[in-house]
């Protein structure tokens, strides 16, 4: 018993560590900044800075942020009639009664006017709506405009609380002296500066920035915190991992990830126009997750018990395996149990009866 008790110690206190009280229940706050200014030049928008209040979305900083790469600008709609947009099979038309009027467009862009607007030498075209126009172009991003998002930095701050044991720590280095964050990244020996140069993220994750700038993508961001509270309050770490979330397939229809937003403006006659974006880019999640451990007397019982019983019970089926199942159960048997013959027998109870005779 005692040689099959110590793998059993060894086991459930230095591997599982079974003498500690367990806290799942970790609460966590994450605040996120991102620095960085790119310059681009287009046809579209012309020279521009971009900084942080352009390019991250949203602006609070939170644990799911989301990183513009690139843009497909559509600059100066207004309201008014113009045509559908060829690709869209429900703006389609070979005549007017093709497109009822005040019916939106399905997976388009505006309500049908009721008019089709054919093209010339053309039996088929599309349907006049009224909309933001000009429509937007359904082209497809050939390169990433922001191209110097690869060097922008994200500042990850995290701090953490394990309720039952009132523990609290944060992922940050405790300094007074703040222009040590603004000179440090975060790396080997630098474990709690979470400065992250957003092209690290993206290789450690498994990809290359210009593919996923292009069209966009989702990364994820983890952050680990398994804490024994046995030790020192300097021996709890934040561990990071990164990885790549959404569809990698380049030839998916559904790979990267992009949304449109609009900024709005008034001419000197006071009409409204407005420049459509649709904006590709990366969005990263953070996560936390954790679990602490501290020595409790009332698991240390319960595991050595439970134990102990799971022992005596693993011998039990192991007898009756070698009594009853295998080929030589026979001879395992000969030898655990020992046969009374019958002559032994009644001269026991010989015995016991003189015993109890010389009693009386």
């Amino acid at each position: 018993m005692g040689m099959h008790l110590v793998p059993f110690i060894q086991w459930v206190f230095l591997v599982k560590k079974g003498y500690q009280d367990i806290d799942t229940s970790l609460q966590s706050a994450v605040i996120t900044k991102v620095k960085g200014v790119a310059f681009t030049n287009t046809s579209d928008l012309g020279e521009r800075i971009w900084d942080v209040a352009d390019y991250v979305i949203p602006a609070q900083g939170e644990n799911v942020f989301f990183v513009v790469t690139n843009l497909i600008v559509t600059p100066n709609q207004r309201q008014n009639v113009c045509a559908e947009n060829e690709g869209i099979p429900d703006g389609m038309c070979s005549k007017d009664s093709d497109c009822h009027p005040g019916e939106a467009v399905a997976a388009g862009n505006g309500v049908k006017t009721g008019r089709c607007l054919l093209k010339e030498n053309s039996a088929r075209g599309t349907c006049e709506i009224f909309a933001w126009c000009p429509v937007e172009t359904s082209s497809r991003p050939v390169e990433p405009v922001l191209k110097e998002a690869e060097d922008f930095t994200i500042f990850i701050k995290n701090h953490i609380r394990f309720p039952k044991f009132n523990f609290s720590k944060s992922n940050v280095m405790d300094v007074k002296d703040r222009s040590l964050l603004k000179s440090c990244h975060f790396g080997p020996k630098n474990h709690y500066c979470p400065i992250f140069r957003l092209g690290s993220v993206i290789r450690w994750a498994g990809s290359d920035f210009q593919d996923i700038a292009l069209e966009g993508g989702v990364i994820g961001i983890n952050i680990e915190w398994n804490c024994d509270l046995d030790k020192a309050a300097s021996e709890c770490h934040p561990h990071y991992s990164f990885s790549r979330l959404d569809n990698k397939l380049s030839n998916s229809a559904s790979s990267g990830y992009n949304f449109r937003f609009a900024r709005y403006y008034r001419d000197a006659a006071g009409v409204e126009f407005r420049t459509l974006m649709k904006a590709y880019g990366i969005r990263f999640d953070v996560m936390v997750n954790g679990k602490a451990g501290k020595f409790s007397i009332i698991p240390t019982i319960i595991n050595v018990g439970s134990g102990v019983a799971l022992m005596g019970a693993g011998a039990f089926f192991c007898d009756l395996v070698l009594i009853y199942l295998i080929k030589k159960r026979e001879f395992y048997r000969d030898r655990k149990y020992e046969e009374v013959r019958s002559g032994h027998l009644q001269n026991a109870q010989a015995n016991l009866e003189q015993l109890q005779t010389m009693e009386t």
